[in-house]
């Protein structure tokens, strides 16, 4: 069944109301981090490979090494921001509306091509003379141009999430 703009507000409103009168408990400081440790390990694995490949440049690996270190800390406090939002949900949430399983499958599309690409460049780094270059320009690349399509993917439905937000906004403060 396509989604419609009404039916987005609506569930909007519900999902607004469940994080306005959440009773779930509040997760951990490191709780948010799962979904960057996959490719960040994925990353530094190929990283440290590179230093025992043919082509080896110390310095270039060593100040893409501190760049790269504050790439995946940027990256994981960002992550970790969507998630804790999401962590005020009641569990079933995401079987519930069929706004967040659109999200839930374009979030998994989307990781899993942002690692593709990652494993694409550790391999293009191990196994050519231009050693880590291709790993980073091809995370960070693909980390932006991909961070870009997703924001343009779901805009289609932020307009009529955002008047089922304030719509349970009003009705959260009618109720009080």
């Amino acid at each position: 069944m396509p989604l419609t703009y009404k039916k987005i507000q609506f569930e909007i409103k519900e999902i607004s109301l469940d994080i306005i009168y959440s009773q779930e408990v509040v997760p951990g400081v490191l709780a948010h981090i799962k979904l960057t440790l996959l490719p960040m390990a994925l990353y530094f694995g190929f990283y440290v490979t590179c230093a025992f490949t043919d082509v080896f440049i110390q310095n270039i690996w060593l100040g893409l090494g501190l760049i790269s270190l504050a790439f995946w800390t940027f990256l994981t406090i960002f992550v970790s921001g969507y998630r804790s939002l999401f962590s005020m949900l009641p569990a079933d949430a995401f079987d519930k509306y069929e706004i967040l399983k659109l999200y839930k499958k374009k979030v998994i599309i989307y990781y899993s091509i942002w690692l593709c690409f990652i494993v694409m460049g550790g391999l293009v780094s191990v196994f050519t003379m231009l050693n880590i270059l291709p790993l980073v320009a091809m995370t960070l690349l693909s980390t932006i141009i991909l961070s870009l399509l997703f924001h343009l993917d779901i805009s289609r439905y932020q307009i009529s999430s955002l008047f089922g937000a304030l719509s349970a906004v009003k009705e959260s403060i009618s109720d009080d």
